[in-house]
């Protein structure tokens, strides 16, 4: 028999999450108001988590359940796992977190004729303690909208919060290879038909020591150490989205390259031509309250002050996105 429910696809990716599985697989299998399918991905996983799926798609015919037969790693994962799914409505779903009941029909709902949709988050420990805190009291103000320049400049779309459409996820492959998924997707949504922000926390997000996003990493005695190159790194992450937006056909390239020429000057000492790339595009940069001049004007000495501490730091080593 057909359903008249909207068709949502839950894409879980796994390593190593033998812990978390059930408690999140209960609250993925009890959501309301959808038709479901669940695609699970094991990333090579050396504890139990394969055999944990592999007992829940046995007694559930909704879940299949997928190996790696090597470790790819989370950005590769969830790119082969999204590429699985069949409904026009993708989930992607993180192996450690509990989500309420009524999340993707909530999400569904709020979305319209937007691209993509995602909600608030409430931090919890890893025994699923509440934190007292939430991922908009952390990172926001929260975006929402149809300017991918906005989101060029910061992301608040976590994966583990968002739903977005197939079409979509099919529209914004490959992936770059090392910049967030859930990023590279609100940045892909905003320039279609715009992003939805729900104001309500429906899922538990966990954090603790294995959590992959380091988002909310410095609640419950967990400790995040400053990066001796962090302003380095901050230019090198900016420079890295704008390389990627200038090469696909959906964002306009010629605002890319004049972001990525102007962060270019900022890493060999030159600011002024920022200034002027703020000052054109000032409708778009943040601060997104107040006169555009002096949204300009405050982002232009932020970056120059951090063009001037990194010419102080060493040379950016490690990992550019984490």
């Amino acid at each position: 028999m057909t359903s008249d429910l909207p068709r949502v696809s839950v894409a879980l990716c796994v390593f190593n999450g033998a812990r978390w599985l059930p408690a999140q697989l209960d609250s993925v299998l009890a959501q309301e108001g959808v038709d479901l399918e669940v695609v699970a991905l094991d990333d090579f996983s050396s504890d139990d988590s394969l055999q944990v799926l592999r007992e829940y798609a046995r007694r559930d015919p909704r879940i299949r359940v997928y190996e790696n037969d090597q470790n790819l790693g989370h950005l590769k994962s969830f790119e082969t796992c999204m590429a699985l799914c069949t409904a026009p409505l993708i989930a992607p779903c993180d192996q450690d977190d509990v989500w309420h009941p009524r999340k993707l029909a909530a999400l569904i709902e709020a979305m319209g004729e937007a691209d993509l949709a995602y909600c608030d988050s409430e931090f919890v420990d890893g025994e699923g303690r509440p934190l007292g805190r939430t991922v908009s009291q952390d990172i926001g103000p929260m975006l929402a909208g149809s300017d991918a320049l906005w989101f060029a400049f910061r992301n608040t779309a976590s994966g583990h919060a968002m739903l977005v459409r197939r079409s979509v996820f099919d529209t914004a492959l490959p992936f770059p290879s090392i910049l967030y998924h859930d990023w590279w997707l609100a940045l892909r949504a905003a320039a279609g038909h715009g992003v939805v922000y729900l104001d309500d926390p429906l899922v538990r997000f966990r954090r603790h020591d294995m959590a992959a996003s380091p988002m909310g990493k410095g609640l419950g005695g967990m400790h995040r150490k400053r990066s001796a190159w962090r302003n380095r790194k901050w230019l090198a992450q900016w420079l890295y989205v704008f390389e990627q937006l200038m090469n696909v056909d959906w964002f306009p390239r010629r605002v890319a390259v004049d972001w990525h020429a102007a962060i270019r000057a900022g890493e060999s000492g030159r600011i002024w031509p920022l200034w002027r790339v703020a000052w054109r595009y000032r409708a778009s940069i943040p601060p997104h309250e107040g006169p555009r001049w002096v949204a300009a004007l405050r982002f232009w000495l932020k970056y120059a002050n951090k063009v001037r501490r990194a010419r102080r730091e060493r040379a950016f080593e490690g990992p550019l996105f984490k």
